[in-house]
């Protein structure tokens, strides 16, 4: 999709490792070389602010179209305001706060969640790979069991996969206590 979009450069991050397993565009550039260039540049110790008007839009969220046809919705510089202050008031995410919802990016959950932390000071538990998989399931447990999660916060689909992965560990783990 990326390629048909036809942008005029791509930053391609690799899934995993470090080769990004794909042959580049002319014009495209992996992370590890962009990290090379971006290394090797000058860099200032001060930035100047650039001063928008609050309705300027700082990036565009595609709707999955699930709800009807998907959409392109600007996002403006209220909306990261407005993210924190409905986290703080709503999801009780205050500073020092550990949160957790698995999401992407490109979903609305994702600014909502990367706003909501680093807005109010919390920190943003990051899990690489799939929710729908058992590493998640054991990616909760650990950080459930140090005391290190606040707040885990998921969709109706992610509590049926947690609930099925978690069932899963505790009956490996009963198994693996029978063979013994």
């Amino acid at each position: 999709r990326v390629v048909e979009a036809d942008p005029f450069k791509a930053i391609v991050l690799p899934a995993s490792g470090n080769s990004v397993g794909i042959e580049l565009r002319k014009q495209d550039v992996s992370w590890k070389e962009f990290l090379s260039i971006a290394n090797q540049r000058p860099r200032s110790n001060h930035y100047s602010p650039v001063y928008r008007p609050i309705d300027s839009t700082i990036n565009i969220l595609f709707s999955s179209g699930t709800t009807g046809e998907p959409k392109a919705i600007p996002w403006t510089q209220l909306s990261p305001i407005r993210c924190s202050a409905d986290g703080w008031a709503h999801n009780d995410i205050r500073a020092g706060d550990v949160y957790c919802w698995p999401t992407n990016l490109g979903w609305v959950m994702g600014p909502v969640v990367l706003f909501t932390c680093f807005l109010n000071g919390a920190t943003l538990a990051l899990y690489h790979g799939s929710p729908s998989g058992r590493g998640f399931g054991k990616f909760i447990q650990v950080i459930a069991s140090e005391g290190k999660n606040d707040s885990l916060e998921t969709t109706e689909f992610g509590i049926a996969n947690l609930r099925s992965n978690l069932a899963n560990i505790i009956q490996v783990r009963k198994i693996k206590t029978e063979v013994k």
